[in-house]
């Protein structure tokens, strides 16, 4: 049997409140993400320039030292220059030579004063030279020296010696020639000896004084 009255409805279902977003959440999600692409892009352009590095010092890498001389080769370039010069000859076959053998002979003779005298006590020395080589040789004023009774080693006077009417001069004495002067040195003591040199200073004779 029913009841005489009306059910009252059902109320209505409750509705879940709605959640409100976490707005502050977002955001921080937000600033990480540009904070991850920023730092992306730094990594990329870092390996980018280091890629670049590594290439450009591969590509200026240092080149090969050229190998050296072996000492075959040094010595051999040694000995072709020294064969090309002992192959080249003498600028003049005729060229005078200052290591000819020479033979000389010598004696006092009284000092004459030269137009280019100045005053002063000298000596004089006539000497007779011959060329006893086979080429041609140098025989000048300015190659003697002498000494004298003091044991002391003088040295010709070249402009007195050079002044004297009858001086010593053949630049160029042939073989078997013979040249006669007068050679002065400075001084009083007694001449003793006389020695002729060459260009070098090496003695290529020497004389008693007569």
């Amino acid at each position: 049997m029913y009841s005489q009255y009306p059910q009252p409805p059902y109320p209505p279902p409750p509705q879940t409140p709605r959640k409100k977003p976490n707005y502050w959440l977002v955001g921080c999600f937000g600033c990480g993400g540009a904070l991850a692409l920023v730092a992306g892009i730094v990594i990329i352009i870092a390996v980018m320039a280091s890629s670049g590095d590594d290439s450009e010092g591969g590509g200026s890498a240092a080149p090969e030292a050229a190998p050296s001389a072996s000492a075959e080769d040094v010595g051999g370039g040694q000995s072709g220059e020294t064969a090309e010069a002992t192959e080249d000859p003498t600028e003049s076959a005729d060229a005078p030579s200052f290591s000819e053998p020479v033979e000389m002979v010598a004696e006092s003779v009284e000092y004459v004063p030269s137009p280019l005298a100045n005053g002063g006590d000298y000596v004089a020395v006539q000497v007779t030279v011959t060329n006893k080589g086979e080429a041609p040789t140098s025989i000048t004023s300015g190659f003697f020296s002498i000494e004298n009774a003091n044991g002391e080693t003088v040295e010709v006077d070249v402009v007195e010696s050079a002044g004297q009417q009858d001086r010593v001069d053949a630049p160029e004495l042939a073989p078997g020639d013979s040249e006669t002067g007068v050679v002065v040195f400075p001084g009083t003591a007694e001449p003793q000896t006389i020695t002729l040199s060459n260009l070098m200073g090496e003695n290529l004779a020497t004389a008693e004084v007569a």
